[in-house]
């Protein structure tokens, strides 16, 4: 999710103002909330002992991060259309 970050902010430098800056900036800033969490959840689950429930969770944080970093492809290309 850090690496979506970097990546995030890059493309705010590279999008255009209006609408899809303004929103790219939302997105950014929800990126950022979420990084945040993943840290706060890896200091909590670190002492837990593994388990399946555990593993569903890492499962679920991995796919959302796949699924930002395909978001952030998606404007990466609507951006280098303009």
């Amino acid at each position: 999710m850090l690496y979506n970050l970097v990546y995030g902010l890059r493309l705010r430098r590279l999008a255009p103002g209006g609408v899809i800056g303004e929103r790219l900036g939302w997105l950014i800033l929800m990126v950022a909330f979420f990084a945040l969490a993943y840290l706060g959840a890896l200091v909590l689950v670190w002492s837990q002992p593994s388990s399946l429930p555990l593993f569903l969770f890492a499962l679920v944080f991995f796919l959302g991060a796949i699924f930002v970093y395909l978001v952030l492809r998606l404007v990466d290309s609507l951006v280098a259309s303009l």
